[in-house]
């Protein structure tokens, strides 16, 4: 059985980091429609026997259910790989040999590209492991891991190395996929900029990000910061 487990902190207050962006509003919604994009893109692999959504957000988990999803609440979120690994324990209860642990914040990823990740897995020898680093190339994605706890969820700065020894002294046969879909993330007013020049075609998070004018904003606070870098000093700068 292949499972995909899907860890999404409460909406609100949530993408920080576009803070200087987008207002907390439009955060939330972005993070809802993120959110909700990634469930169905999920639900749209056929390779996938279930699909588990941890939150302690209870809208996450209604949508989720309605989805036809597994759920499972949590009451605190400690962090991301405390939520993902608690994800990780489920799908064992259920017999999962394989999990994919997936991120909501891939506007242009596919579940073609969802599709390749479990089809190099399942030729993988067990144990195996599939890493999928950020655009960075310093955190983690994605990660397939076959048995699911293979190694333990180590996700946050500096994760793609930190996955990959674990790995290694795990003794797993490991392959690092960049699948441009689910590479780029969204955390930083420079991923906006990055969105905005790669996408080759719309959908429900680009219409959304097009219509509140948000990759222009985003260049605005980039030459802002660009000036004050040049001036030397550090304004706090909002669209």
């Amino acid at each position: 059985m292949k499972v995909a487990v899907l860890t999404v902190k409460s909406t609100a207050g949530s993408m920080m980091r576009l803070a200087d962006v987008l207002l907390p509003a439009e955060r939330e919604e972005l993070a809802s429609r993120l959110y909700q994009q990634a469930l169905n893109v999920l639900g749209a692999v056929s390779l996938l026997d279930e699909r588990i959504v941890v939150s302690t957000d209870s809208a996450v988990l209604d949508a989720a259910r309605l989805a036809g999803a597994r759920i499972l609440k949590e009451q605190n979120q400690l962090s991301h790989s405390h939520s993902a690994e608690r994800g990780v324990e489920m799908a064992l209860r259920i017999a999962a040999h394989t999990v994919l642990s997936a991120p909501i914040d891939v506007p242009l990823a596919t579940s073609g590209e969802y599709e390749k990740l479990l089809e190099a897995s399942s030729r993988l020898p067990t144990p195996s492991l599939i890493i999928v680093p950020s655009c960075d190339g310093m955190g983690t994605n994605v990660l397939v891991r076959s048995p699911p706890d293979v190694i333990a969820s180590g996700f946050g700065p500096g994760s793609f190395e930190r996955h990959r020894n674990a790995g290694i002294a795990a003794g797993a046969e490991i392959r690092v996929m960049r699948p441009p879909g689910i590479t780029l993330d969204v955390d930083t007013p420079q991923d906006l900029l990055t969105l905005g020049n790669q996408a080759t075609s719309n959908n429900d998070i680009l219409d959304y990000l097009e219509r509140i004018d948000a990759f222009n904003r985003a260049r605005r606070v980039r030459i802002g910061r660009d000036q004050a870098s040049d001036s030397g000093y550090s304004p706090w700068i909002r669209s």
